[in-house]
């Protein structure tokens, strides 16, 4: 099993060892899935993603799964870069960039589900 070791400087945070799959989750929890998305996309039982996410909070420290994606930041173990949304490709075009292609495609998803939205409302 591969492990991701990571810790603040000066020590003052725990180090954290987690596994591929607990890194996983805390990338799925970071960009807002449920304990029971999290469990379909991973063909896992919902306990055994809470078990997990358990004991990525303990690897962290952590009080909450929200304590543990902020930790997971700090410690640099998920990238603070969004890709896919309407919100990153909004932060490319602020910024001065060209938007990735996945923003792209997320922006475009996005216009569409407004139009398909708006047409069913008149």
């Amino acid at each position: 099993m591969t492990r991701h070791t990571a810790s603040r400087a000066a020590g003052t945070a725990p180090t954290a060892a987690l596994s591929e799959r607990q890194l996983e989750i805390l990338r799925r929890v970071a960009a807002g899935q449920t304990h029971q998305q999290i469990a379909r996309a991973l063909d896992r039982a919902v306990i055994t993603i809470r078990k997990d996410s358990t004991g990525l909070r303990a690897a962290l420290g952590a009080r909450s799964l929200a304590h543990a994606v902020h930790l997971a930041h700090g410690l640099r173990l998920l990238d603070r870069e969004r890709h896919g949304d309407h919100a990153s490709y909004e932060a490319h075009r602020r910024r001065g960039e060209t938007p990735c292609g996945k923003c792209r495609a997320a922006e475009r998803a996005y216009r569409q589900n407004l139009r398909t939205t708006t047409k069913e409302t008149r």
